[in-house]
């Protein structure tokens, strides 16, 4: 009874191995925080005027490349949104990606899109305004 016992220990500490022709799916991408350098207000990131530089830094798990994409507010914008930039993985154990963006406008009243890339997409938006 005592091995059977230990037998079982063991089965649940060791992690599962493909049998034969199975395959482990990986996670999906999944965004776990947006950070920034300045508060939020509500939904709002809010950027004083003048912000010349902004950094974004985003807890990602199962990600291997973050895309961010700057689109202006209102419906069906997609069509006319930036890349402002992206983050590629380079360590496995890291799941931070940082970018800082260099703002090159007077005002700022968009949506910040960011696009997790690995065994899938994962997606989310922060809305920044300039004030």
């Amino acid at each position: 009874m005592l091995i059977l016992k230990s037998c079982l220990v063991l089965s649940l500490l060791t992690p599962l191995q493909p049998v034969g022709n199975q395959k482990v799916v990986p996670a999906p991408p999944n965004i776990i925080s947006i950070d920034t350098d300045f508060p939020k207000k509500g939904a709002w990131v809010q950027i004083p005027k003048g912000t010349k530089k902004i950094t974004f830094k985003l807890k990602a798990e199962s990600t291997e490349t973050v895309l961010l994409w700057l689109m202006p507010t209102g419906t069906q914008t997609w069509h006319q949104r930036k890349l402002l930039g992206y983050d590629i993985k380079e360590d496995d154990k890291d799941n931070l990606f940082t970018f800082t963006w260099n703002i090159d406008r007077l005002s700022i009243l968009d949506h910040l899109h960011i696009q997790a890339l690995g065994e899938g997409i994962a997606n989310d938006t922060i809305n920044l305004i300039m004030e």
